[in-house]
């Protein structure tokens, strides 16, 4: 590491030309250490996208698992007798609700969309 001294000593007492061994022999330690450290940063990297690929999956688990509870919560709102079932009657009596509306927009959805249900 303290390459100073013996290459003054080195172009004291033979030649200048070693300090350009010296200079050269630096540059190339310096960027093969360089090399080793972004291998290893390239190598995490790779360990951490392959394990992108499963935390990909697993939200987008959630995602499915969230947009369910979401049409369930949607069809509790609807169902107004309690049956399970909901009817067009149901159906046409919530149209105005805000609360539907809200209920259909985090699902995407307009109230066309639904009336496809009751053909």
């Amino acid at each position: 590491a303290n390459w100073s001294p013996p290459c003054r000593v080195l172009v004291d007492n033979i030649s200048e030309w070693f300090s350009l061994f010296f200079l050269v022999y630096r540059c190339i330690l310096g960027f093969a250490v360089l090399n080793v450290v972004n291998s290893v940063f390239v190598q995490q990297t790779m360990r951490i996208a392959t394990s992108d690929e499963q935390l990909a999956f697993k939200q987008k688990e959630r995602e499915l698992a969230s947009y369910t509870r979401k049409v369930k919560n949607l069809f509790a709102t609807m169902d107004q007798s309690g049956d399970g079932v909901i009817n067009f009657e149901e159906f046409s009596k919530l149209v105005q609700s805000p609360m539907l509306q809200f209920l259909l927009s985090q699902l995407d959805l307009e109230y066309h969309d639904l009336l496809s249900l009751f053909d």
